[in-house]
């Protein structure tokens, strides 16, 4: 089975109790996002009301507001569907948390031989996760096929905080809050300059008549300056929180993982160089009793012939004492017979 064939590979049993779980997870998960169409549209609405119970009715206002609008709505669709993106991976991990739980209250051991396997490929839905996971079980097998085996990798090293920043292109989203200030700044002063532009500072009557616009002009930079304003604060506190769940759904999913399923490499590391140590200490004994076998009849025989030699100067020295104590031995007897 090919890669591409594996990613489509259904998840796990207990497939009706996932979809459950994914329906309240939805739920939930939508109050945070959900926010950006509601402050959008309440937005729309008051700056419509805004426009239609005012006295006189000006075009250039009504366009500059539809153009900022406009503008804010493509960004927020755009923001709308990479958020909804950070959920659904923030979902399989929650989903993924309870395949494994599940699993190992089953085998009641670490599960990594069962999830190494193709039948746990389909573990997440979200294409980036389910990529970077074959990923890491296929390094993995690589790894463990090396005959030194002196190297191991960590789930963390594929699926981590730079993964989602990655996948929901975090550095786009981030310009979003500056991009509604900035919007709003330059609507203030769109309307200011429309506004001055009609001041006319001629006669009294010319000033009177040059107020109306200029008022106009000025309402429409401060709301375009609020509008601003409440979409960037919007934004910004929806981004972080949605980001800020799934950094720590991705947190409790490593750890669960670690757990139940594969320990971290740096314990794992740990274990390979006390491995490597026994492996070490048990050739240096092999290589000592083998050394031991073959020496010990050399050094038996040698010690043999030690002894022996030691035997054979025992008896020199005893015969040549005998030979120095015998001449005594015969003066003495001489003496005796003269006297």
């Amino acid at each position: 089975m090919n890669k591409r064939n594996r990613l489509k590979t259904v998840r796990p049993q207990n497939e009706k109790a996932a979809r459950s779980f994914r329906k309240k997870q939805n739920m939930r998960v939508e109050l945070n996002k959900k926010w950006l169409p509601v402050v959008y549209v309440a937005m729309l609405g008051t700056c419509i009301l805004l426009n239609v119970t005012n006295d006189s009715l000006n075009l250039a206002n009504v366009m500059i507001s539809a153009c900022m609008f406009a503008i804010t709505g493509a960004i927020f669709v755009y923001a709308y569907k990479h958020l909804k993106h950070i959920d659904q991976m923030g979902e399989d991990f929650h989903i993924a948390i309870s395949y494994i739980k599940g699993d190992y209250a089953k085998e009641k051991k670490l599960l990594w031989e069962l999830y190494r396997t193709e039948t746990r490929y389909g573990i997440f839905n979200e294409e980036h996760l389910r990529n970077s996971y074959v990923d890491y079980i296929e390094e993995m097998k690589r790894l463990e096929n090396d005959e030194e085996g002196k190297y191991s990798c960590d789930i963390e090293d594929f699926i981590n905080y730079q993964l989602i920043d990655d996948a929901v292109e975090k550095g786009r989203l981030s310009l979003v809050p500056g991009a509604m200030t900035g919007l709003g700044i330059l609507g203030t002063f769109i309307g200011l300059s429309i506004g001055l532009q009609a001041f006319n500072t001629g006669s009294a009557e010319e000033i009177t008549n040059s107020i109306g616009p200029l008022m106009d002009g000025i309402k429409v930079a401060f709301h375009t300056s609020i509008y601003g304003m409440i979409f960037s604060l919007t934004f910004n506190l929806i981004f972080k929180s949605v980001l800020e769940q799934a950094y720590h759904k991705l947190d409790g999913f490593i750890f669960e993982f670690k757990r139940y399923v594969k320990p971290d490499a740096a314990y794992d590391n740990g274990n390979l160089e006390l491995h490597f140590q026994k492996k070490q200490l048990e050739a240096m004994l092999a290589t000592q009793k083998a050394i031991e076998e073959k020496l010990l009849p050399y050094l038996r025989a040698m010690g043999e012939n030690i002894e022996d030699i030691r035997t054979l100067t025992r008896d020199q020295n005893d015969i040549f004492r005998g030979r120095i104590n015998r001449p005594r031995a015969i003066g003495v007897n001489s003496g005796e017979d003269r006297s």
